[in-house]
């Protein structure tokens, strides 16, 4: 998932990334995510892991 890493946001905060977790940790067919290598998008994006 690519969230971006929030630097257009007001105060350059990241805005979708806590609330894409948040979301992400209430899902029953996410087993894991995590944040990738900076090649891979860094803290701009989140490597899901579903069920299935």
């Amino acid at each position: 998932i690519v969230h971006g890493k929030g630097l257009g946001s007001k105060n350059r905060e990241p805005v979708l990334k806590g609330r894409v977790r948040a979301w992400l940790a209430r899902r029953a067919e996410v087993l894991a995510y995590c944040e990738p290598p900076e090649a891979q998008g860094g803290s701009g994006a989140l490597l899901v892991l579903l069920k299935g």
